[in-house]
C-alpha cells in the first residue's frame, strides 16, 4: 500500500505530465484548422446523436452505430459543457490521460516501486504515437486507459481475495467493453493467469469475488450489447473482410506474426524508445526486476496474440499495450546505479525523447521528415521499420492551416437545392483523409446545413450509377485509398463525358494541389461526350 507521501508523489507526477501533454495539445490545436479525418469524424458525428433533440426516432442503443457508446458519451458531455465542435470533442480525452497515467503509475509502483512508476509515466507521456492519438477522437485511446486501469486493479485484488478491488475491476471491465468490443481479448490472458496462479477454484471466497466481478462487468456491458447482438454478429464478419480488402497479411503467416512488432518500432515508439524497451525486457527478465513479471507478460503477450489473430490490423489496435511496455522500461531505468554519470545519461535520454516528440508534433525542418531503416510489408499502405517519423502518412504530425472547402461546398449545394426546389443530396466520389463523406456529414450537422452526403462506390457505367443523388463532387487528381475508390475513375469519366447531364456549379482549389468539382445532376438531358478523365481532367475531341 502507498503511504501519504507516495500518494502525493503519484498525484503530482500524473497531474504534471497530464498538464504538460495537454498544454502541448492546446498549442497544436490552435495552429491546426483541418477538419477531422475518417473515423475521428464518425465518432464525433455519433456523439451528436446523444444531444437533446439531435436523434429523434433513433433508438438509444443504435445511436452509436456498430460501436459501443462510451467514448461518444464523453464527447457528447464535452459538447454539452461547451459547444459542439472538433476541437471541443478532443477534450473528451483529458480524463483518459489522467486515468492512463494514474493506472500506469499504480502498475509500475506495485511491480517495481515508486521510481519505476515515475519513469513509466514519463515514457508513456513521451511515446510519439500516444501524443498523436491523445488529440484524436478514436476509441483506442480510452481503451488504453481502461486496460491500464483494469490491470492495476486486477493486480491489487490479490487474486480476487479483496472484494472491493474485484468489484472495481468488474466496473472497469464493463467500461472497457462499452468502449470497444475486443477489450475482453486484452483481459482474457491476465485473468486466466490470475485464476491459475491463485488456484481460485480451491478458495470459495476468491471464487465468489471473481464471479461478482465478472457479473458486474457483463451486467454493465449488457445494456448496449444485448440490443445489438444480431447486428454485431454481421458486423464482425464484415469487419474481418476489411483486412483482406486493405491487403493485410493472412493470419497464419510470418508477416502477420511480426506485424505489430514492426508497427511498435516504426510507428509507435520509434527506434530510440523501441531499443530502450527491448534492452529493458532482457535485463528485467534476467535480474527479476518485476515482482510479478508473469502477470505483465500475460497482459502484453496475450494482447499481442489476440490482435495477431485478427485479419484487420492497425497501429491503433495495439496502443493499449504501450503503457504496460513502458512499465518494463521504467523498471530497468530505476535499477541503474545512482551517480552523476547516470543522472546525465537519464537527463540526455529524456531530452532526446522530448526532441523526438517535438519533431513528430511540430516538425523540425533541418532534419529529414523520416528515416527508414528497412522497408516493410506493403498492403494498401507500406509499413516500414523507421528510425523516426515527423508525420503519420502525412495525416498526423505538425499542425497545418488548411481550408478543405467543405463548408463552401455544402452551402453551395444547400443554396442551389433551395432555389431549384430539389433535394440536397450530395454524392462524394473521392475518399481523402480530410475530404470524405463522413467529414462532410459531420460539418453539415455542426453548421446546421441540411445536406445529406454519402460516398459513392457504384459499379454503374452511366448516369444511373449516381442513383437518386442530385449533386456530386469529384476531384481531378488524388482519389484516396485504392480499396475504397476503385470505381472513382470510371465515375469521374461518366461525369466529364456528359456535360449536359452534369452541370458544373463551381470548382474549389484544395490544399493538397487537387481541385474539387461540384456538379448538379440534370437527369433527362441528352449526353454529349466532351472530356476524357485519366486522373486529371482535360478536354478531348468528340469521336468523328
Amino acid at each position: 500500500m502507498m503511504s501519504t507521501r507516495q500518494r502525493t508523489g503519484m498525484l503530482a507526477t500524473v497531474l504534471m505530465l497530464t498538464a504538460a501533454l495537454w498544454a502541448v495539445n492546446l498549442v497544436w490545436l490552435r495552429k491546426d484548422t483541418r477538419p477531422p479525418v475518417w473515423d475521428m469524424a464518425l465518432h464525433q458525428t455519433y456523439a451528436l446523436n446523444y444531444l437533446p433533440g439531435q436523434a429523434e426516432g433513433i433508438p438509444w442503443a443504435e445511436r452509436s452505430g456498430n460501436y459501443p457508446p462510451f467514448v461518444h458519451w464523453m464527447i457528447a458531455l464535452c459538447y454539452l459543457l461547451f459547444h459542439p465542435g472538433p476541437h471541443v470533442a478532443v477534450m473528451a480525452n483529458i480524463p483518459a490521460t489522467l486515468i492512463l497515467l494514474g493506472a500506469v503509475y499504480l502498475l509500475g509502483f506495485d511491480l517495481a516501486g515508486a521510481a519505476a512508476a515515475r519513469w513509466a509515466c514519463i515514457l508513456t507521456a513521451l511515446v510519439p504515437y500516444m501524443i498523436w492519438m491523445s488529440r484524436e477522437t478514436v476509441l483506442d485511446y480510452w481503451l488504453a486507459a481502461w486496460l491500464a486501469a483494469a490491470l492495476a486493479v486486477l493486480l491489487r485484488s490479490d487474486g480476487f481475495r479483496l472484494r472491493y478491488h474485484g468489484i472495481l475491476f468488474g466496473c472497469i471491465f464493463a467500461l472497457g467493453l462499452l468502449t470497444k468490443w475486443f477489450f475482453a481479448g486484452f483481459l482474457f490472458f491476465p485473468i486466466l493467469y490470475i485464476l491459475v496462479r491463485n488456484r481460485i477454484w480451491r478458495d470459495p471466497v476468491r471464487r465468489t469475488h471473481c464471479a461478482d466481478a465478472l457479473l458486474a462487468a457483463f451486467a454493465g456491458a449488457a445494456v448496449w450489447y444485448l440490443p445489438n447482438t444480431a447486428k454485431l454478429t454481421t458486423y464482425f464478419f464484415e469487419n474481418a473482410q476489411v483486412g483482406a480488402l486493405e491487403g493485410e497479411p493472412p493470419v497464419l503467416s510470418f508477416q502477420s506474426l511480426i506485424y505489430y512488432l514492426r508497427l511498435l518500432e516504426g510507428y509507435q515508439l520509434f527506434g530510440l524508445l523501441f531499443l530502450l524497451v527491448v534492452i529493458a525486457l532482457v535485463f528485467v527478465w534476467r535480474r527479476g526486476l518485476l515482482r510479478d513479471a508473469g502477470f505483465l507478460a500475460a497482459a502484453v503477450c496475450g494482447g499481442w496474440l489476440v490482435l495477431t489473430l485478427l485479419r484487420t490490423k492497425d497501429p491503433r489496435f495495439s496502443m493499449p499495450l504501450l503503457g504496460p511496455l513502458c512499465v518494463v522500461a521504467g523498471a530497468w531505468l530505476q535499477s541503474w546505479k545512482t551517480g552523476r554519470r547516470t543522472a546525465l545519461l537519464k537527463s540526455g535520454l529524456v531530452l532526446l525523447l522530448c526532441f523526438q516528440a517535438f519533431a513528430a508534433n511540430f516538425g523540425v525542418r533541418w532534419i529529414p521528415q523520416e528515416v527508414v531503416l528497412l522497408r516493410g510489408y506493403s498492403g494498401s499502405l507500406r509499413w516500414d521499420w523507421n528510425l523516426y517519423l515527423q508525420h503519420y502518412f502525412h495525416v498526423l504530425g505538425p499542425p497545418r492551416r488548411e481550408d478543405w472547402k467543405i463548408e463552401p461546398i455544402l452551402r453551395r449545394v444547400a443554396a442551389d437545392a433551395g432555389a431549384a426546389g430539389r433535394r440536397a443530396e450530395l454524392a462524394l466520389i473521392p475518399d481523402l483523409p480530410h475530404f470524405n463523406s463522413t467529414t462532410f456529414s459531420l460539418l453539415a450537422r455542426l453548421r446546421s446545413v441540411s445536406v445529406r452526403v454519402a460516398h459513392l462506390r457504384s459499379q454503374g457505367r452511366d448516369v444511373r450509377a449516381f442513383g437518386d443523388f442530385q449533386y456530386v463532387v469529384m476531384t481531378e487528381r488524388d482519389q484516396g485509398m485504392s480499396w475504397t475508390t476503385g470505381s472513382s475513375l470510371r465515375l469521374n469519366q461518366i461525369i466529364v463525358d456528359d456535360p449536359r447531364t452534369f452541370r458544373l456549379l463551381e470548382t474549389f482549389a484544395l490544399p493538397d494541389g487537387n481541385r474539387a468539382r461540384l456538379y448538379s445532376i440534370e437527369r433527362g438531358a441528352p449526353a454529349h461526350p466532351a472530356y476524357a478523365f485519366s486522373g486529371w481532367c482535360a478536354p478531348r475531341r468528340a469521336p468523328a
